[in-house]
C-alpha cells in the first residue's frame, strides 16, 4: 500500500483555477506519469512506487498554455525532466515543484501571491506618502 498524501489536482489552466483535493494513490500517480509521458522525455511507462508526492507544473510554449497539478510516483524526478521537441521548437517558460512535507503542498501559487501583492503595494503607498507629508 501506497503512503497516503492529498494533493491538489487538475489537469488544464481553467480547472487549476479551483483544483480539486484528493487523496493520493496509484491510479492518480498513473495519470500524472501519463501526462508527463506526453510533454517530457524519459518517462518510463512502467514506473511505480510505494511513495507518492505531490506536484505542480506549468508550461507555456509555442503549443499553448498547460497546467498541471496532481500526485506522482517519489522516484519520478519530474522537474528534471526534458520538454519534448514540440515545447522546445521555440520560446518556452516552464515552472515545477515537487513536494511531500504535507497535504495540499502544492497549492495554486498566484492568489497567495496575487494577494501579498495587492497589500505589499497598499503598504508601499502609505509609507510613501507618510514619508513625503
Amino acid at each position: 500500500m501506497a503512503y497516503a498524501i492529498r494533493c491538489y489536482s487538475c489537469d488544464t489552466k481553467k480547472a487549476c483555477k479551483s483544483p480539486k483535493k484528493v487523496e493520493c494513490n496509484n491510479g492518480l500517480a498513473n495519470t500524472t506519469r501519463a501526462y508527463l509521458d506526453f510533454h517530457h522525455t524519459g518517462i518510463n511507462p512502467n514506473t511505480t512506487s510505494p511513495f507518492i508526492e505531490c506536484m505542480q507544473e506549468r508550461i507555456k510554449s509555442n503549443q499553448g498554455e498547460f497546467e498541471y497539478k496532481g500526485c506522482v510516483y517519489s522516484n519520478i524526478n519530474v522537474c528534471q525532466l526534458p520538454l519534448r521537441d514540440f515545447h522546445t521548437s521555440g520560446r518556452y517558460e516552464r515552472t515545477c515543484a515537487k513536494c511531500n512535507d504535507k497535504d495540499l503542498c502544492n497549492p495554486a501559487g498566484r492568489a497567495s501571491i496575487s494577494g501579498f501583492a495587492l497589500i505589499a503595494t497598499v503598504v508601499m503607498g502609505l509609507l510613501v506618502r507618510k514619508i513625503s507629508a
